[in-house]
């Protein structure tokens, strides 16, 4: 590793310090202009996400030195040892969201972990997977997705066959186990409620074997275009997409609402944003995502189903989420409530709550 590139690695931690969320940006910036051929930039995107995975860490270890000896230490001595340290310097989070998470001794430690990258196969899992490593991919099945494919070392994704044809996309396997636990069948119809660039949409539409109905609405129509991309690739008929609200009266078998969340559930893929959040923000979230519940209910068939989705692991954004919609439409029952996390299924931290409306 040459002076350059760790004096850029410091001028990013000091930056980072005061804004956590340009990290990613930065680093994309950076290597855009380095040049750097495949081994030297796998090389330098581990160390420095290696540094930003214990920023919290390396401050508390090295609490005089600037960011370019604690990034030369890093480099020498690796992730330093904090068992004496506060738990928030432990877990790398703020210190008040401790409170915010259940079991946070099981859950926040996993957080710390590289989490691997998991593809979605969109057809014949063992044909697709046998193209990959022909094109010398190196894949294996997820344990528990039907879908799921883990992709054990980088690689350029979108210069594979499968890419090109839409038999693969890049989703984690927690998003995956909890789409298949909504229990949509085919033909049935369906409201995305918050369908961001469609990852729910379509391995909705996956499991629906492209019959049915999806109606797929967001509040920025930039991602839901990215989703009709998305979709044309994969040779999905099913979706429309919608970019105000449908009347009222038109009802659905099962609406998602994938909320808009901490995000905490991803710490692990993005380190970076567990510095971004505050406990303002928190609070924020919860009243939009109350407002987005009671929006949502009302395109419920009788009989139908509101499931409620997180990739957040606080209780706010969760169980009490639920208990408090509940005790507001008592017309409502819960049928399933379920968390996916590191600890529990091995994935990026979910949370789903699925209700019956009678």
């Amino acid at each position: 590793m040459n002076k350059r590139d760790i004096d850029f690695m410091a001028e990013l931690m000091a930056k980072m310090d005061r804004k956590a969320s340009v990290a990613g940006d930065i680093i994309n910036d950076y290597l855009a202009k380095r040049k750097l051929n495949p081994e030297e930039k796998a090389l330098f995107l581990e160390i420095i996400w290696g540094i930003i995975r214990c920023y919290a860490r390396l401050k508390w270890a090295y609490p005089d030195a600037d960011w370019s000896a604690r990034i030369q230490n890093f480099i020498r001595k690796g992730i330093p040892a904090v068992s004496n340290a506060p738990l928030d310097i432990q877990y790398e989070v703020p210190e008040w969201f401790l409170d915010h998470i259940p079991n946070p001794e099981s859950e926040l430690p996993l957080l710390l972990e590289k989490p691997p990258i998991v593809l979605r196969a969109t057809g014949n899992r063992d044909e697709i997977s046998a193209d990959l490593k022909q094109e010398g991919l190196a894949v294996e099945n997820c344990t528990t997705s039907p879908f799921g494919l883990i992709l054990k070392e980088y690689a350029n994704l979108k210069n594979t066959r499968a890419w090109k044809k839409g038999l693969i996309e890049i989703q984690d396997e927690g998003a995956q186990l909890l789409a298949l636990d909504v229990g949509i069948k085919s033909g049935q119809s369906v409201f995305d409620f918050c369908a961001g660039a469609g990852g729910k949409s379509l391995i909705f539409a996956q499991i629906m074997q492209n019959k049915g109905q999806i109606l797929a609405y967001d509040i920025t129509p930039k991602k839901l275009f990215e989703l009709v991309k998305r979709a044309t690739r994969a040779q999905i008929k099913i979706i429309q997409i919608a970019t105000q609200l449908p009347n009222p009266d038109k009802k659905f078998d099962h609406v998602v609402v994938d909320a808009p969340c901490s995000g905490c559930g991803t710490w692990r893929r993005c380190p970076n944003m567990r510095w971004q959040l505050t406990e303002k923000q928190l609070k924020h979230i919860v009243r939009v995502q109350s407002e987005i519940l009671n929006r949502a209910e009302q395109y419920v068939k009788i009989g139908g189903f509101l499931s409620y989705a997180t990739c957040s692991l606080t209780s706010d954004e969760n169980e009490a989420q639920v208990d408090a919609f509940i005790k507001t439409h008592p017309d409502y029952q819960i049928i399933r409530q379920k968390r996916y996390s590191p600890a529990r299924t091995n994935t990026d931290g979910f949370f789903l709550a699925q209700m019956q409306k009678g």
